[in-house]
């Protein structure tokens, strides 16, 4: 049948949306009339300042049923073919979008106002495995990515973003953009590997995620040169965080009455607490975290760094400490003595003689420094580390096997004393992920992960090859070929 002329257009942001008579988006062949109408009013709203009620629209033209919506910002960011159409057919009554949003009146909210109010969530729903592409050494993002696609709060946040921001062009959050995309790309579904009827999807290459991070000039060099599975985790995930930074940021400051003060004036000033046998001791943030970001809750955590010397510090008091926030725990697994995760923790937590240490009265003294968590975060990531410099060998890995539970319960010992760690104490975390290299050196290798999906079943990644495991005792065994390198704890609810 031939197509009638568009009878007219909307235009969102630099991208033209030719509507014809059949309430058809002819611009990638998806779309309803009431859906981009939805889009086009809440982007005049928001450009304008206008309300709802001052929008002067054309009549709408008679709707008509469709078999695919764009249910994805990839869909509004790039052409899509009829086979994405499909697709996107396909995954429609799976996904809330935010076109149920704008059918049923309810109004899209702002990125922001998502930041400043997001609660840790575990409700992310189970997806089906999908292989990653490794387009020539890209094993360490594949592993990174396959992780905290099913680490739940975190892929909860993603999809709770998805469905609650207004989709947005030229966006200064292309990190965060891109992971959603990435995120969008796995169809929901429960049933266990081995049970599934129609083998799974074809694997892809994350592009968009490689597109992102281009952007940062870290990542100038990325594709095709080997790189370290736990600083490419962390560049991400301190980016996705920065970037969260500067859109409250942004926000407060223009929403912010000039009051002429800064929030940050008391940074790098301390506090006095009551600490062991009801003793003062000077507390303060070293690494102030000024924006409380979805991140931040879900993996930051902080260190109690304490001084004490004979007699006072500097201060006047006898002990003084340092809140250190993190977002992972670097153990150091190189000592004989150590050959369990607990071993490792005890070794985090144990007091450190500082050598040569002066008194505020030119005294030599013997002062020790030691470090406790105070603040656990939901999920908590350990990193193992594995490779070490050697004067006479420089930079060599340690192969040994670190024994480390299925379940992880925090000893008394590496708690702070305080009334804030309290809940921690019956806490109990369950492995979730293991990120493993493979082979003798740091700039070489492999990378492969044991992930558990939600319901308990336990899957192991190689970058497009998937095999399902037959339970966690096959994860915590000791393995010829590769050792463990980034472990996922996750609080259990």
């Amino acid at each position: 049948m031939e197509a009638l002329a568009p009878s007219r257009s909307v235009k969102i942001g630099s991208i033209d949306i030719a509507i014809d008579h059949n309430c058809q988006v002819q611009s990638n062949g998806v779309g309803c009339l009431g859906f981009w109408e939805a889009q086009y009013k809440e982007y005049r709203r928001r450009k304008t300042g206008e309300q709802d009620d001052e929008v002067v629209e054309e009549p709408a033209a008679p709707q008509t049923p469709v078999k695919a919506k764009p249910v994805s910002w990839a869909a509004l960011l790039r052409p899509s073919p009829a086979a994405a159409a499909a697709a996107a057919n396909k995954k429609a009554n799976e996904i809330v979008s935010s076109q149920a949003a704008a059918a049923d009146g309810r109004k899209f909210t702002t990125l922001e106002d998502v930041l400043e109010n997001w609660q840790v969530e575990f409700s992310a729903p189970a997806v089906q495995p999908r292989g990653l592409v490794n387009s020539g050494n890209m094993c360490f993002m594949n592993v990174v990515l396959q992780a905290l696609l099913y680490c739940e709060p975190f892929c909860s946040m993603l999809r709770h973003i998805k469905k609650s921001v207004v989709f947005s062009f030229n966006s200064n959050t292309p990190l965060l953009e891109a992971l959603i995309r990435f995120v969008h790309e796995f169809r929901a579904d429960r049933t266990p590997l081995e049970q599934l009827e129609t083998g799974l999807e074809s694997p892809f290459v994350p592009e968009d995620v490689y597109e992102a991070l281009q952007k940062k000039n870290v990542f100038q060099t990325l594709r095709g040169q080997q790189e370290d599975a736990q600083e490419f985790m962390s560049y991400l995930v301190d980016g996705i965080h920065e970037e969260m930074v500067s859109v409250l940021q942004a926000h407060r400051a223009r929403t912010a009455p000039a009051t002429g003060t800064e929030d940050s004036a008391e940074n790098g000033a301390g506090w006095l607490e009551v600490g062991p046998n009801n003793r003062a001791v000077n507390m303060c943030d070293v690494h102030s975290e000024a924006v409380r970001t979805p991140i931040t809750q879900i993996f930051g955590g902080a260190l109690q760094s304490t001084l004490t010397v004979p007699g006072v510090t500097s201060d006047g008091t006898p002990r003084r400490s340092n809140r250190e926030p993190f977002q992972w725990l670097a153990l150091d697994v190189s000592s004989d003595s150590v050959s369990t995760i607990g071993d490792a923790l005890d070794e985090l937590v144990a007091p450190e003689t500082i050598e040569g240490y002066m008194t505020v009265q030119g005294q030599p003294a013997t002062a020790t420094k030691q470090m406790v968590l105070e603040r656990v975060p939901p999920v908590l990531v350990l990193h193992l580390k594995r490779f070490v410099f050697c004067a006479d060998e420089g930079v060599k890995k340690v192969h040994k096997f670190i024994e480390y539970p299925a379940e992880l319960a925090l000893a008394p010992a590496w708690l702070a004393r305080s009334s804030g760690t309290a809940r921690y104490r019956n806490a109990r975390f369950r492995l979730t992920g293991v990120i493993y290299h493979h082979g003798s050196h740091a700039s070489g290798g492999h990378y492969t992960c044991d992930i558990q999906r939600p319901g308990g079943e336990w899957l192991q990644f190689d970058d497009v090859d998937i095999e399902s495991l037959e339970s966690v005792d096959a994860v915590l065994k000791e393995k010829s070929d590769r050792t463990a390198y980034i472990l996922f704890y996750t609080i259990c609810r």
